[in-house]
């Protein structure tokens, strides 16, 4: 006849000692870790002759100021497959808004636009004005496409102004220093936390 042998269960007492150690010490870590990372900063704020695309625009200005943004790859595509920038009868063409007569044209002020020739001969930049809006509060724009070369590979930047007067006339010096005397703003973007707060606005 075998003997019984009788296993003794073991009470965990050891697994939970160490599964409390190991998160203690998991949490202590990560406090320590957020501790030393810096403050979120926010936004620099604007300069006296910059507006935000946010909070200074009004909707057709906001619009149109999308609409730009979004033309300007296209934009620079069309150049680079055609080694040329497109004049505006080109860009209806391409359907493209702000430019291209449609709805979208029509409710947002019916805009004139023209590739503009700076009369100073600047180098490393296009210009595409808009003027002649029909609405309200509506101002006029200018859209800077830089393309300063460096090497073999383009440095493109650009940005947007705007003109409280719709019927501004394109510059005739395109130098920023001179659009700020001239009454010119350049448009900043939308931010992460201004698209957080559009969106909580939209929703409430």
């Amino acid at each position: 006849m075998s003997a019984a042998l009788i296993v003794t269960p073991q009470t965990g007492r050891f697994e939970s000692f160490a599964i409390a150690v190991l998160t203690t010490a998991l949490v202590v870590v990560t406090y320590l870790y957020a501790s030393l990372q810096p403050e979120e900063q926010g936004a620099p704020p604007l300069l006296e002759w910059q507006r935000s695309a946010f909070s200074d625009l009004g909707p057709v200005d906001q619009a149109i100021h999308s609409a730009l943004l979004s033309a300007v790859p296209e934009i620079y595509w069309y150049q680079y497959r055609l080694t040329d920038w497109p004049d505006i009868p080109d860009l209806e063409e391409e359907v493209l808004p702000p430019f291209y007569k449609d709805a979208f044209w029509e409710a947002n002020g019916s805009v004139q636009w023209k590739l503009g020739l700076p009369f100073n001969n600047d180098q490393g930049a296009t210009y595409y004005h808009g003027a002649g809006g029909n609405l309200p509060g509506q101002g006029s724009y200018l859209l800077v496409l830089g393309h300063i070369h460096a090497g073999m590979l383009p440095s493109n930047q650009n940005t947007i102004w705007i003109h409280p007067d719709p019927n501004t006339e394109f510059p005739e010096i395109t130098k920023p220093e001179s659009l700020i005397r001239a009454g010119w703003r350049q448009v900043v973007p939308y931010s992460g936390a201004d698209e957080v707060e559009r969106l909580r606005g939209a929703g409430s």
